[in-house]
């Protein structure tokens, strides 16, 4: 059957986009000011779904980077991103009988927090490791998000245990920072660098510890709203929406079905064939993430329709009017003048 885009399967939780803002004042950067470099509208921030858009939180936190002067933003960020910063998932790892069972909830969950990685847990031997992939290419956001996924995780398991984490270790795909000595300051170890991917490894004999606040029925609600929470925001096939969460960070630079490929680290042959069991094609994907990105500047930016057309691709502006005249049946100017 086939599967039509849902545009709320790229959107992170609004909670994410107000720590990454606060802290942004902290450091001297105005709302106000980062949302005009972003060119994102500060509307987006009350969606009645309590989501933002992946694109303008790219957008965001590419600005926060530039404006901040702080390298280490990830590391910063990620000591804020606590438990109640990750909504209903937080909810039930608090609930959790013990921090095995935390883990294995937020494993089985955590793509309903939009994440940009593929997770995974790993035993080996006398300790635990998460592995942690992208689920595409981040660029110069790479280091930012490696940063405040695993500070994050670390923050929330110190505040889980009541105590320093012992035997931790931890390690990032990425070449050591001229800020590395900071690594060693949040995770109380000095950080492994350029590892084939990001990892942090606990003892096993914490797993067993356990939670002060377990509550059996909070985490089978949790399970609850988790799971209906996966089928809304169309995220079980792992694949179709790295594809789509590719082409959004790639605005005015969509790359080929071969590219795309190379990118997702699979064969061009494997993402047709794949997407063909899904019911849509490479292009109907692009088309449809272009449709949805035109909407989506349309009514949170001020763009010119010219620059509009050009981030998605179209060369000629009257290009841009036809494929959405036949998305919508209406010109975008006059899509434009409909939003209040």
């Amino acid at each position: 059957m086939k599967q039509t885009f849902n545009f709320t399967a790229e959107l992170v939780p609004v909670a994410y986009a107000e720590a990454l803002l606060a802290l942004a004042e902290e450091l001297g950067l105005a709302r106000v000011e980062l949302f005009a470099a972003a060119r994102v509208r500060p509307e987006v921030l009350g969606s009645p779904n309590g989501r933002l858009s992946f694109l303008d939180f790219h957008s965001l936190t590419q600005a926060a980077l530039e404006r901040c002067g702080e390298p280490a933003l990830g590391l910063v960020l990620g000591q804020r991103l606590n438990v109640s910063t990750h909504g209903i998932l937080g909810y039930a790892v608090l609930s959790s009988a013990n921090l095995g069972k935390a883990l294995q909830f937020a494993l089985k969950y955590y793509r309903v927090l939009g994440l940009a990685f593929e997770l995974e847990l790993v035993d080996r031997d006398d300790t635990l490791e998460l592995r942690a992939v992208e689920s595409f290419p981040m660029g110069s956001q790479s280091r930012f998000a490696a940063e405040g996924l695993l500070t994050s995780i670390h923050t929330i398991a110190r505040f889980l245990l009541g105590e320093e984490l012992q035997g931790l270790a931890v390690g990032f795909a990425h070449a050591a920072p001229d800020y590395a000595e900071r690594y060693a300051e949040v995770f109380g170890v000095a950080a492994q660098f350029e590892q084939p991917f990001h990892w942090l490894r606990l003892p096993r004999h914490y797993l067993q510890r356990p939670m002060a606040l377990a509550n059996p029925a909070t985490v089978q609600m949790c399970e609850q709203q988790c799971e209906a929470l996966l089928a809304s925001l169309d995220v079980q096939d792992g694949l179709l929406t790295r594809v789509r969460r590719l082409l959004l960070t790639r605005p005015g630079d969509f790359p080929d079905l071969e590219s795309a490929a190379s990118a997702l680290h699979t064969s061009g042959r494997s993402l047709r064939r794949h997407l063909a069991q899904m019911g849509t094609s490479y292009q109907q994907v692009l088309d449809e993430v272009r449709k949805r990105l035109a909407l989506q500047y349309l009514t949170t930016t001020h763009l010119p329709l010219y620059e509009i057309a050009q981030l998605l691709g179209f060369s000629d502006p009257s290009n841009f009017r036809r494929a959405f005249r036949k998305w919508t049946g209406k010109l975008p100017s006059d899509y434009r003048n409909e939003v209040p």
